[in-house]
């Protein structure tokens, strides 16, 4: 039962009476904070929300607060009794995130999700505040949603910037094309374990594909999750790259790209017959300024015939090759893939590149040579460079990438090409079984040839105080190198300890004293925590 509000008449006036002159004057007294406070309870128990709002609005302090609590940011609907328990008498214009869900997030079940249309007939141009809308761990069935009905109310919501679905299986490729092109707005989509129930693509269902919203400028294709489980007659978007293929198909049938908006593509995999396949659908993303590949990258034929490399917009400034990237991925696979960089065109464009070397930042796979080939096809064009150590739990050492590591274990990678670089990036790890464990760092700024650098941020990850120790010893050797002419024009030096007690302030002032020409120029810059945090750029 929820608290009431004592009705009876106070023991004292509402109004003091004074005069002005000869009139009097009524003025209100506020009632007490206690019983503003319960009059907000109530309407946050009764999901008055557009009340709310209006209190918050008007007032200040703990009152604001407590109103603001009872505003929800999401809606979460499973049921269809949920979706229609919504008062429409209130004036309120809806949260910033509805999420429609069939299974729970726990399990592994897709159930059918008919509230998508319960709530999208009943709230379209009402909840005109909602910009993020999720489907999740769904089963869209044609016998419990009508696709042109609700294509229609779902474009009601015109100001949904971000469509999330995840773990949700619809019935063609074609749903989702219409669901994404009828929402005018949208910004981003997010796809993560999306599978379709037909996947034939013929040439009907490409002619009846339209252009998606000019908007959209990012699209995602993230992890599937650990426990997904591919079903049989069922096609993943991460498994198979479906949707990379239409997009390449589509061209053909297309005078413009329906892609001809994205400047953002995140890939969790690459999966084609050949490097040239994939390069055709760069081509396909005109105006693609931003690329990741965070995942594996495989190709089924190694043959790249400089004939068949497409000429791809030298528009992609940003490339990012994740951890999963470097330790997972086929290492012929990557060398194709360098080399449609690099024969393209595109690899020569790169202002911003991350990649994943191995961890002793030295070139000791065949992966960490094609990395290296790409590094060096930037050239003058890069302004940024981050190097992320993988880490050693996570490289997965094929018998290919051993080919390289006599010959190559003492060859640092090689950046003196890049002489327009303004920042470098990177992130370490520190052995004490290492009798210099920060000398390929110290190794990589003797290389740097760019008097433009203005910063420069070094991580070094420790995990006890021997490996600590073995720290100190080596930060001199970083003092030493950034004291050259050519980092005359540094702005900041970033030194950031992971795995230290960040309570002690013994390591800032240990890595100040071991670098005394930094900290004399007022450059050095530290940041010290007491946990390994496992970097991940996303």
């Amino acid at each position: 039962m929820h608290d009431t509000i004592d009705t009876e008449m106070p023991a004292r006036p509402i109004f003091d009476y004074t005069t002005t002159g000869m009139v009097p004057t009524a003025k209100p007294r506020p009632l007490p904070l206690e019983v503003l406070l319960l009059i907000i309870d109530e309407l946050g128990a009764d999901r008055e929300y557009d009340a709310l709002e209006a209190w918050a609005e008007a007032s200040e302090g703990l009152l604001q607060e407590r109103a603001y609590r009872y505003i929800p940011r999401e809606i979460v609907f499973g049921t269809q009794e949920e979706a229609a328990s919504i008062n429409l008498a209130f004036r309120w214009k809806g949260p910033q995130a509805v999420r429609i869900e069939g299974g729970a997030r726990t399990s592994e079940r897709r159930l059918p999700i008919p509230h998508l249309a319960t709530f999208a007939s009943r709230l379209a141009g009402k909840w005109t505040n909602v910009r993020e809308l999720t489907i999740e761990g769904a089963e869209w069935r044609m016998q419990d949603l009508d696709l042109h009905t609700i294509l229609l109310d779902v474009g009601c919501f015109d100001r949904v910037l971000y469509l999330q679905l995840h773990r949700v299986t619809l019935p063609t490729v074609l749903t989702l094309w219409r669901l994404v092109h009828g929402l005018p707005s949208l910004h981003e989509l997010s796809l993560r374990d999306v599978e379709f129930a037909k996947t034939a693509i013929n040439d009907r269902m490409l002619s009846a594909l339209c252009l998606l919203p000019s908007t959209l400028n990012t699209i995602y294709m993230l992890r599937p999750e650990e426990r997904a489980v591919e079903r049989p007659g069922f096609l993943g978007i991460g498994s198979a790259g479906l949707l990379q293929a239409i997009v390449v198909r589509s061209m053909t049938s297309l005078n413009v790209s329906p892609w001809c908006k994205v400047s953002r593509l995140e890939l969790w995999d690459v999966t084609f017959p050949t490097a040239a396949a994939f390069g055709r659908l760069l081509c396909a993303v005109p105006t693609l300024k931003e690329l990741a590949i965070l995942g594996p990258c495989s190709f089924s034929e190694h043959v790249l015939d400089p004939r068949d490399v497409p000429v791809i917009p030298c528009r992609l400034r940003e490339l990012e090759l994740g951890e999963d990237f470097s330790a997972h991925s086929d290492p012929r696979s990557v060398h194709d893939l360098v080399n449609l960089f690099i024969q393209s065109g595109a690899g020569s464009c790169l202002k911003s590149l991350t990649v994943w070397p191995s961890p002793s930042f030295r070139v000791a796979t065949s992966t960490d040579v094609s990395l290296a080939r790409l590094i060096a096809c930037a050239g003058q064009s890069l302004q940024s460079l981050e190097l992320y150590a993988v880490l050693q739990d996570s490289l997965r050492l094929y018998n290919e990438t051993r080919i390289y590591a006599e010959q190559s274990s003492v060859r640092c990678f090689d950046i003196s090409a890049n002489t327009h670089l303004e920042r470098l990036t990177c992130v370490t790890n520190i052995s004490h079984e290492d009798n210099s464990p920060i000398a390929a760092v110290t190794e990589l700024l003797q290389q740097v040839a760019s008097v433009r650098i203005s910063e420069i941020d070094m991580t070094f990850r420790v995990r006890d105080e021997a490996e600590l120790a073995t720290l100190w010893n080596g930060l001199p050797q970083l003092d030493a190198a950034l004291s050259k002419k050519v980092f005359d024009r540094l702005e900041r030096a970033w030194i950031r300890l992971y795995g230290v007690e960040a309570s002690h302030e013994l390591p800032q002032a240990s890595v100040r004293s071991y670098l005394p020409k930094l900290e004399t120029r007022g450059i050095l810059r530290i940041a010290v925590k007491d946990r390994i945090i496992r970097y991940d750029t996303h």
